[in-house]
């Protein structure tokens, strides 16, 4: 299982802080069986939301490939979070200031 750090900046200034319960839902039914998504951690701010995806690497895809189609997914629209994007930093996966890594884990 690896662990994909992944940060959503919302549209425009100011929205406030997401509602954790909703977008973990959303993350949840963008998932696919196949994608074996097994646990998200969510902290959300004033800024934007950084997410933990735990996922399992398969030979057509890594962890961190399969966490960002999870998210895209979960922003398409008619998401409530459409509009929300991926944020962009040194390593594209999160915003600047987040920490960004892969790391792999075995349970």
């Amino acid at each position: 299982m690896e662990l994909t750090l992944v940060s959503l900046v919302p549209p425009g200034p100011g929205p406030g802080p997401a509602d954790d319960g909703r977008l973990l839902r959303l993350l949840w039914g963008a998932a696919r069986p196949e994608e074996r998504l097994e646990h998200i951690s969510v902290r959300s701010g004033p800024h934007g939301v950084d997410l933990g995806l735990f996922t399992v690497a398969t030979p057509a895809t890594t962890a961190a490939e399969t966490a960002l189609a999870i998210c895209r997914r979960a922003l398409a629209p008619p998401s409530p979070f459409h509009g929300w994007h991926l944020a962009t930093g040194s390593t594209g996966l999160a915003r600047p200031g987040a920490t960004t890594t892969t790391t792999t884990t075995t349970t």
